[in-house]
This record gives C-alpha cells, sequence and structure tokens, in this order.
C-alpha cells in the first residue's frame, strides 16, 4: 500500500526501485505477492474501496489532461500503468543450491517477468586489483609485501577454483567459491593480521616491561643501599641525640623535685603562721572588745561636759570633797610624766579650768594609750576611794560625775590596753613573719614554674626526637626490606632474564614473518573448509 500510495503522491516519471535479498523472504508466502506485482502491476485486493476512491481522485486530473475519460476504469489503469513504469522491482536471489530452482517452479515471474543478471567469475586481474585496493590502507603490512600478498589472494581464488572443477569431477560434489569469498578472505587477512600483531606486540610488551624491571630493580638496589647507609648514619645521630636528652630531662626533673619539697614545706610553713596569725588577730580583736565599751563610756562622759556646765563647777567656792578628788584626778592625768604638782587643791584644780575651752580640748586628745607609769600611780589612790564613783558623785555636780567617769574609764581602757598591746605586737611581728614566709614562697614557686617550663619544652624536645628516631628506624628497615626483596626479585629471575631476551628475539622473528603466517591462516579458513582431507593436503603442501 505504501508504495503504490506514494506512487501517487510522486510526480510522474521518477523511478523508485523495490530491493528484495535472500534474507528479507523468510517464507515463501511472501513471493506470492512479488509474483503478482511483477506479473501483473498490481496486488488483487489491496485497497479497500475506500482507498481505492481515494487514489483514483488522486488520479483524476492528470487523466484528464493526457485527454483520457476520467472514467473510474480508465484512472485506474492510468495509475497502474504509472506504477509498471516508475516502479522498478529488484531480486537479489543467490543460485547457491536448490533454493533458486524452486522459486522459480513455483514463482514462474520470479523468471518470466525479469532480467537476470548473471555474475559470472572475477579475472585473476581484477583478483588483484581488487585485492590491492583493500590492502593500500592497512598500515601493519609493509608496502613492499602488498603487492605479494594481493599476487598471493588472487592465485588461492583461482586455485581453489580449479581445485572445485576437480572435485566435482572425482567426488560429484559442489564447491562455489565466489567474489563475496574473496573479499572475505581479504577482510578475513585484515582483522588476522591486526589481532595477531596486537597479541604478539602484547607479549614482546610484557617481556620488554619484565627485562626494564629487572635492570631498573638492579640500579635501584645500589641506590637503596647508599640510601641505608645514609639513614644508619642519621639513626646514629638521633640515638645520642636522644640520649643526650634524656639526661638533661632526667637532671631537671630532679630539680624540679627538690624546689618542689622546698616549697611543699614552705607552704606547709606558710600555713602554720597564717593559722597562728588568725589566733592572735581573734585574741587581739576579742580583748579590744573588752576596752571598747569603757572607751565609748569615757566619750559618753565627755560628751556630758560643756563649757557651761564646766564654767558652773569652776564658779564653786567651796565645793564638796568628792568633786575636789575629781579635779584632783584629772589634773593628774593631765599633768605631764614625773612632774605631777604636790598640790591637787581646789585652787590648782580651778586653774586647770581656767581656759574651759582648752580644758575640754586637752581632755578629747588624751593620749589615752600612752599613761606614763608615775601619772597611773598617782591615779589609784583617787580610784580606791569609795567616794570616786560617777553616781555618787552625780549627786554632788553633773559636771564633776561626767569627770569622774571619764577618768575611771580611761583607766579601765588603758589597762585592758596594756594586755592587749603585747598580742598586738605579736600579731604584728606574725604578719610581718607571713609576708615574708609567702614572698619566699612566691619566689620558690616562680622558680619551679620557670623549671617546669623548661622541663616541658625539654620534654616536648625529647618527645620530637623520639618520633624522630622511631621515623628514621622505621625508614631503614623499610629500605632494609625493600632491599631484601631486590635482591630476591633480581636473584630468582636471573636465569629468567636470558630466556625472556630470547624469546623476545623468537618474537620479533615471528613478527617478521606474521604477514604470511596470517595469509595462510586466512586462506585456509576462507576456502579449504569444505574440501576434504587429502585435497586440503594437496592445496596446503604442493599449491600454497
Amino acid at each position: 500500500k505504501q508504495w503504490y500510495q506514494r506512487r501517487v503522491a510522486i510526480t510522474a516519471g521518477v523511478p523508485t526501485m523495490f530491493l528484495m535479498t535472500d534474507s528479507q523472504v523468510p517464507d515463501n508466502k511472501f513471493l506470492v505477492l512479488v509474483n503478482d506485482l511483477l506479473s501483473t502491476g498490481e496486488i488483487p485486493d489491496l485497497f479497500a474501496e475506500d482507498e481505492m476512491a481515494e487514489i483514483i481522485s488522486g488520479v483524476r486530473n492528470e487523466v484528464k489532461a493526457a485527454g483520457i475519460m476520467d472514467s473510474i476504469e480508465n484512472c485506474w489503469t492510468f495509475f497502474i500503468d504509472r506504477i509498471r513504469t516508475t516502479l522498478k522491482v529488484v531480486l537479489c536471489f543467490s543460485p547457491v543450491g536448490s533454493t533458486l530452482r524452486v522459486r522459480g517452479r513455483m514463482f514462474p515471474a520470479v523468471i518470466n517477468c525479469t532480467n537476470i543478471d548473471w555474475f559470472h567469475e572475477w579475472p585473476e586481474e581484477a583478483l588483484v586489483s581488487v585485492s590491492s585496493t583493500f590492502l593500500e590502507d592497512l598500515d601493519l603490512l609493509e608496502p613492499e609485501y602488498k603487492p605479494s600478498v594481493a599476487e598471493f589472494m588472487a592465485y588461492v581464488q583461482m586455485t581453489c577454483n580449479d581445485k572445485s572443477k576437480q572435485y566435482l569431477a572425482n567426488d560429484r560434489r559442489y564447491n562455489y567459491t565466489t567474489p563475496k569469498s574473496f573479499l572475505e578472505q581479504i577482510e578475513l587477512y585484515k582483522k588476522l593480521l591486526g589481532l595477531k600483531h596486537n597479541e604478539l606486540q602484547q607479549k614482546m610488551d610484557r617481556l620488554l616491561n619484565g627485562l626494564l624491571k629487572l635492570q631498573s630493580t638492579s640500579s635501584q638496589v645500589d641506590d637503596l643501599k647508599a640510601k641505608l647507609a645514609s639513614q644508619e648514619i642519621e639513626l646514629k645521630q638521633k640515638n645520642e641525640d636522644a640520649d643526650k636528652l634524656i639526661q638533661k630531662v632526667g637532671v631537671e626533673t630532679e630539680k624540679v623535685s627538690k624546689e618542689k619539697e622546698i616549697a611543699d614545706a614552705e607552704e606547709v610553713k606558710v600555713d602554720g603562721i597564717n593559722k597562728e596569725v588568725t589566733i592572735k588577730a581573734s585574741d587581739c580583736e576579742r580583748d579590744l572588745a573588752k576596752a571598747e565599751p569603757a572607751l565609748l563610756a569615757a566619750q559618753s562622759a565627755l560628751d556630758t561636759l560643756n563649757k557651761n556646765n564646766l564654767t558652773e563647777l569652776k564658779s564653786f567656792g567651796q565645793p564638796p570633797p568628792a568633786v575636789i578628788n575629781v579635779v584632783a584626778g584629772v589634773l593628774v592625768l593631765l599633768s605631764p610624766p614625773n612632774k605631777i604638782p604636790k598640790d591637787r587643791g581646789w585652787k590648782a584644780g580651778k586653774l586647770l579650768m581656767a581656759k574651759v575651752d582648752q580644758f575640754l580640748d586637752q581632755l578629747i586628745t588624751y593620749d589615752k594609750e600612752n599613761i606614763h607609769e608615775s601619772n597611773l600611780k598617782a591615779i589609784e589612790p583617787f580610784l580606791a576611794q569609795p567616794e570616786f564613783d560617777p553616781e555618787f558623785v552625780k549627786s554632788k555636780s553633773l559636771a564633776a560625775a561626767g569627770l569622774c567617769a571619764w577618768v575611771v574609764n580611761i583607766i579601765t581602757f588603758y589597762k585592758v590596753f596594756c594586755d592587749v598591746e603585747p598580742k598586738r605586737m605579736a600579731l604584728a611581728q606574725a604578719n610581718t613573719d607571713l609576708a615574708s614566709a609567702e614572698e619566699k614562697l612566691t619566689v620558690i614557686k616562680a622558680k619551679i614554674k620557670e623549671l617546669d617550663d623548661n622541663l616541658a619544652e625539654l620534654t616536648a624536645s625529647f618527645e620530637k626526637a623520639t618520633a624522630d628516631k622511631l621515623r628514621c628506624q622505621q625508614e631503614a628497615e623499610t629500605t632494609q626490606k625493600t632491599i631484601s626483596l631486590a635482591n630476591r626479585l633480581v636473584g630468582g629471575l636471573a636465569s629468567e632474564n636470558v630466556r625472556w631476551a630470547d624469546t623476545v628475539e623468537e618474537f620479533k622473528i615471528m613478527a617478521s614473518k606474521l604477514p604470511g603466517d596470517v595469509l595462510m591462516i586466512t586462506a585456509f579458513i576462507s576456502y579449504l573448509g569444505y574440501f576434504t582431507k587429502g585435497y586440503r593436503d594437496d592445496l596446503m603442501n604442493d599449491c600454497f
């Protein structure tokens, strides 16, 4: 259908070929349609009515243009005539065997309606020309060998043709040698020559590489021995450096240990001093806490004094004896050391209080922590009197009661202070000792840190030296192992070296003969397989 319908679409007069080969005829039923096509130009019942109407409609205008009545019969006949004119059928069937004869009897149009183009055998000149052309681009074949190979291929074809005739005459058996057989011989030769050349070249390359490896290994052994000697010298130096560093690390470690022992002892000492200072400070604070109420009471007593009540006090003409004793006691405390006046009467007391402001200032700024022994001794008789009591004196004079309280509390404070002072001095000494010990400990710790830093640096250097030593040792062992393996390889393959060299020379000779050997193999494979053994021996031994 496609071929017929295409004839409608294509302009009349354009030739088209329908080619069919043996391989395209799996079943002889296919040739029924071909037989009809060859004999009548059409295939019955190929088109349905609607398809035929479409074809007739397609050629109707051309039928009218040709001056023919456009009836259905005329249009269809016009279409079939065009098909016969433009469509050519080419059948490529092999004459070998009985297939062609059977098809000729079954389908007469294959013989009667065709022109048979018989292919005759090629002459020797044609065979040589064809083989020379195909061998021209074969790089594996030397140019001087190509004419000889081409002539031998033609000779094989012609010889096998003659031998096939003899085979038919003697044994009544056919052997067909066609041009295709000759072309297959050429292709097989090119293929086998490339394959065998590559195989032979691979074998040669493998042996040559082995020989080169042996030579290279022999030369590398000497280099490895020199390298091993250098590595052994380097390893010896690394061992000496590591040993020296071990000694230095041992000495520095011993120094650090001794200094740490000293530091530990100093730290224990500082800890003891620190505890002692803590205890003494606690005692001092506790004792001073006892004197604190007396000091505050003395201060409170001074707060009760002012210019008015002191002026009132000194205005007394003849005060009570208790008041006179209080003023006398104040006079004793305010007198310079060892210069206490013997006259401690009211007149001397009034003279002391002559300048009220100055008198108050003396009381406020009185050095209560440094009372002279003579003043203490002189004040004791006053304190021993029962009437020397602030509460008692308060009934006589408010100012005198304040002065009495001041005297009593100042003396009380001083006595407590005197008890605490040795402890304070001991505390100060202990603090001094603590500061000295801590300073010494700081110096020792700084020295230990310096020694630790030096030791760490030496340790790092030692570890690096040890790593370098191990690396150098491993490299030397690896080199020694490599030398041993190389010697084993060279020694074990010493005999193979000679054999491989001889084999390489044999391969070179085989390579020079390869074109001829492959040519003989190709001739045998291409032509001699169908003959019996006697004919094959005759061709191989006498003809080729």
